[in-house]
């Protein structure tokens, strides 16, 4: 009897252990920014500092500004609007897609791609940062430009700031199933797991966003992204069944 216990015991111990290894879980060491494309100290004279880039840790309520930007974010967040993707047959009409410009604390998960946007819409200067002490003085920097506000914005890219449900997945038919529910605290689909974010803690459903796919603390697959698109891997860790 006592074997059979500490057989069940070790059955429990390593199906939890396989469950854990396919959660999502973070973005990994911050650390691997320094000296790849994040790290912006050689676009900038006399730069010193690599996280302020992009983080303000002590930054308070008296600068933010509209849309609400979140505390820790050194960047200028931009008002938009961006023109987003839609009108294609596949996309089905309930996966409305958010202009993510309105990102708030009602509207967190836009914050995953207007965060991205803040320097990814061709338009940074030395001004968009709240605070560039340490930043270094003299540079240019051109972000490469993913989105922007006007006509074209991010009408071609491939759709962000939507709900990707279970009930999405069943009703397209080519799209897995994600992890979700009121106890996820972040859901995700695939393996290697994707995040998807929420609105809100209490959300049941994610939204799939920039973060989604890329990896901004880690460029080791090229392109930020959160894993190897060989042989479009990374597609396929969503579109596939």
């Amino acid at each position: 009897m006592k074997a059979i216990k500490l057989l069940l015991i070790l059955v429990v111990f390593l199906a939890l252990g396989s469950y854990s290894i396919a959660q999502y879980r973070g973005d990994g060491p911050k650390q691997t920014v320094v000296n790849s494309l994040h790290d912006l100290r050689n676009r900038f004279t006399g730069a010193t500092l690599v996280c302020e880039f992009c983080h303000f840790p002590h930054k308070t309520d008296m600068v933010i500004s509209s849309p609400e930007a979140p505390l820790l974010w050194n960047v200028r967040l931009k008002t938009g609007p961006y023109t987003v993707y839609g009108g294609s047959s596949t996309f089905y009409g309930d996966a409305t897609v958010r202009d993510p410009s309105r990102a708030s604390r009602a509207n967190s998960a836009a914050y995953m791609t207007l965060l991205c946007l803040s320097c990814h819409d061709g338009t940074v200067t030395q001004a968009a940062w709240y605070d560039n002490m340490g930043l270094g003085g003299t540079g240019t920097f051109t972000a490469p430009n993913i989105g922007h506000g006007g006509t074209s914005g991010l009408s071609g890219t491939h759709p962000l700031d939507f709900v990707y449900s279970a009930a999405l997945a069943t009703l397209d038919g080519g799209v897995k199933s994600p992890t979700e529910g009121g106890t996820v605290r972040i859901p995700y689909v695939g393996t290697p797991a994707l995040p998807l974010f929420k609105d809100q803690p209490t959300d049941v459903s994610g939204r799939v966003e920039c973060a989604t796919c890329h990896n901004p603390h880690s460029n080791a697959n090229g392109n930020f992204l959160r894993m190897s698109n060989a042989a479009s891997a990374l597609c396929l860790n969503c579109h596939g069944v």
